[in-house]
């Protein structure tokens, strides 16, 4: 089913990029009216919102562990900080910070990049201009893990927000494909952090406040057992 998303996702997506680039030629013709420059932005853009839906549904269908091996889990989330700030949903006045220290883990990096860039880019979007954003890397005390995580010598990640937190009908399918509460969203860039971090054999927890914000805490396994390294 993976491979049949993907195949799917591409055999749309190059016709799209197609039909995007020569709306835009029309649109530069000196000859177009200002009704048809209006519609030829709007296809562009629409072409765009399409295009990101279907590079979210790429990433999505190829979420699993390729290469694993030891890494910072601090510095994938410094590279993935570095990569939202460049988004355009990220607002200019957007403060993004970065504490904790190096923090060894074995992992894939490239899944391990994309938690990290979706939850900074959901944390962002959702609290919009004047963003608040705290991103924390680091080992967990044994209590803070909840009873029964399972997890031998865990790592964290945290992302914390300002935003309006999470309606509870929201919150009760927040990790499922397409679900959203936000405008204009796709709903899966949480379904690829849950599905990377089960990947991981990890955990994210959610805890969220109306009018208060949400933080995100993912617990990873800082080295692999010894079945799957083999």
């Amino acid at each position: 089913m993976a491979e049949l998303s993907s195949s799917l996702a591409h055999e749309i997506k190059n016709p799209l990029a197609s039909i995007r680039s020569s709306v835009e030629q029309l649109a530069r013709a000196s000859r177009a009216n200002p009704d048809e420059k209006f519609l030829t932005s709007l296809i562009v853009r629409e072409s765009d919102r399409l295009s990101r839906l279907l590079s979210e549904f790429l990433d999505f269908s190829r979420v699993r562990v390729t290469e694993c091996r030891p890494l910072d889990l601090h510095q994938v989330a410094r590279a993935a900080i570095r990569l939202v700030r460049e988004h355009p949903d990220c607002p200019a006045d957007a403060h993004i910070e970065l504490l904790g220290g190096p923090t060894l883990m074995e992992g894939d990096e490239d899944l391990l990049h994309r938690v990290v860039s979706n939850l900074v880019l959901n944390a962002v979007q959702a609290a919009g201009s004047g963003a608040r954003v705290t991103v924390r890397t680091g080992r967990p005390e044994s209590h803070q893990l909840p009873r029964g995580a399972g997890i031998d010598n865990p790592v964290a990640l945290g992302v914390s927000d300002n935003g309006p937190g999470i309606p509870e009908n929201v919150r009760a399918r927040l990790f499922e494909p397409f679900v959203t509460g936000r405008v204009g969203g796709t709903g899966l860039g949480l379904a690829i952090v849950q599905r990377a971090v089960d990947a991981h054999r990890g955990l994210v927890l959610v805890d969220s406040t109306l009018g208060q914000g949400t933080t995100f805490t993912v617990y990873f396994p800082a080295a692999r057992r010894r079945e799957e390294a083999a």
